[in-house]
């Protein structure tokens, strides 16, 4: 393993042992942001093994559209379902970092920080099933690029149930 090789390994690793640290320790915000930060990462790389694709940055939303269109088929495929959980998942979590003090219907019930609390840990928890499938696209796209060419890979299914 290179150097460069190694420092990322290193760093993933530490991603990874401080989003389950948090969650185990309750410390949600922090756990939702790294289960973005990872989501980003992994997205960029399956994108990355695709030609065309430059891995620029772009927003969290932008990033979840390309994938969806670099990676599901015209005929709806059951992919689709993972990037529809992205995007709710992204909503729920600009929810739970941007909305914290905000007044919204729940502000003035007693049971409102609760209600806040509960929506915290569904939303990390569902964040932390949505690391591991994008983990496991671009793993599959990786290895669909090695054998394809750079043709675009095709991806089995990997999708979870609807939410709701």
């Amino acid at each position: 393993m290179t150097k460069k090789q190694t420092g990322r390994y290193l760093r993933y690793k530490l991603a990874f042992d401080r989003l389950d640290e948090a969650l185990e320790d309750g410390w949600l915000l922090e756990a939702i942001s790294l289960e973005e930060s990872i989501i980003s990462d992994r997205l960029l790389s399956a994108l990355a093994n695709l030609p065309g694709h430059n891995g620029a940055r772009k927003s969290f939303y932008e990033l979840i559209n390309i994938a969806k269109d670099a990676f599901v088929g015209n005929g709806g495929d059951p992919e689709e379902n993972l990037f529809d959980q992205l995007h709710q998942w992204r909503r729920d979590r600009n929810e739970c970092v941007h909305a914290f003090c905000k007044l919204d219907d729940h502000a003035y019930s007693e049971s409102s920080a609760e209600i806040f609390s509960d929506m915290m840990w569904e939303t990390a928890q569902k964040g932390r099933e949505l690391v591991d499938l994008v983990k496991d696209l671009s793993r599959v796209a990786k290895k669909g690029a090695r054998q394809e060419g750079l043709a675009t890979p095709s991806i089995p299914s990997l999708c979870l149930p609807n939410a709701n």
